[in-house]
């Protein structure tokens, strides 16, 4: 995958409501009701919303909870809904458990745009306009063909994942052990452990494989905490090189992994596009342009390699809140 690829959706993310390149008229206030205002994912997440905003003139409200958890979520979206914002971007926490929230916003009429869950994920809710997600399947087949092609065809590996009871983990680590199955059955997989979205448990986890297993040849991390854990275990256990680990994300410290050579391969996704795009699709709802809304929207990840790392800089994830 090309950085032209991302290109290509930040077009797409910055057309005007109306299809013509213009800034919107009236002053609509949007809501964007993100996972966390720590996490680089969000915050990216966030900056393309933000721009987006700017460019069409438009007032964007952000408010998220202290950790990514729906519970927390819930409240905030209902005093949006309160407020009578004009529509609301929620990068969901949870499938099934805010469609009580999503029904509420629906009956007022504000559309939702769904950022960091699929249709699937979403139980195919009728109350949310679009979903604009990265393919969880996808970037488990991206992670199973990047291990296979850093360790050949047979060896050892593990999977470390987020959360047992989130449907996006899931496949993340499903999909890696289906694609091996399938292209490269002689590779060992480990049982999928989780680490609890902890990077401290992740670095525990990742110790005692290792341990257990001193020929493992690589560990595949869902996501970045997970990333950051595996990575400080094997830096602690001097295994650098030797145990392969390829993650998902691209936020600094995954990239400062990599640079010194404990992280060989990261699939990055696409939030500051996402973000864009999901403010477009806003004010298109509100404008009367429906008709340009995609009801699923999957951006392809971007791998990104020591290789082509210093071409990588607007892939990298944000760590500061505009």
């Amino acid at each position: 995958m090309s950085v032209a690829t991302a290109a290509t959706l930040s077009a797409c993310g910055t057309t005007s409501a109306a299809g013509h390149g213009t800034s919107t008229k009236k002053q609509y206030t949007i809501a964007f009701i993100n996972g966390d205002n720590i996490d680089p994912y969000f915050l990216t997440a966030w900056h393309g919303a933000y721009a987006e905003a700017q460019r069409l003139g438009v007032k964007l409200i952000e408010n998220a909870p202290p950790t990514f958890d729906y519970e927390q979520q819930a409240p905030l979206i209902e005093d949006m809904i309160a407020r009578h914002v004009n529509a609301i971007i929620l990068s969901a926490d949870s499938g099934t458990a805010l469609q009580p929230e999503l029904k509420q916003a629906h009956s007022a009429g504000i559309p939702v745009i769904i950022v960091n869950q699929t249709e699937a994920d979403m139980n195919n809710t009728p109350y949310a306009l679009s979903f604009i997600c990265t393919s969880n399947t996808e970037l488990s087949k991206y992670g199973a063909k990047a291990m296979h092609s850093l360790i050949g065809n047979s060896g050892t590996t593990a999977v470390i994942n987020s959360s047992a009871g989130l449907t996006s983990d899931i496949h993340r680590g499903t999909g890696y052990y289906a694609w091996m199955k399938t292209h490269a059955p002689e590779i060992k997989i480990l049982p999928m452990q989780f680490d609890l979205d902890s990077r401290s448990k992740a670095d525990a986890i990742a110790t005692d494989i290792i341990k257990a297993h001193p020929h493992i040849k690589g560990i595949f991390a869902v996501d970045s905490f997970t990333g950051q854990g595996v990575g400080t275990a094997i830096k602690a256990l001097g295994d650098k090189g030797k145990i392969k680990v390829v993650a998902i994300d691209a936020e600094p410290q995954e990239v400062s992994l990599m640079k010194q050579g404990i992280i060989q391969e990261l699939i990055a996704q696409q939030p500051y596009n996402m973000g864009a795009l999901a403010m477009k699709y806003a004010v298109d709802a509100i404008t009367g342009h429906k008709s340009l809304i995609k009801r699923n929207v999957a951006p392809s990840p971007i791998i990104v390699t020591p290789q082509n790392l210093s071409q990588m800089s607007k892939v990298v994830y944000q760590t500061w809140h505009p």
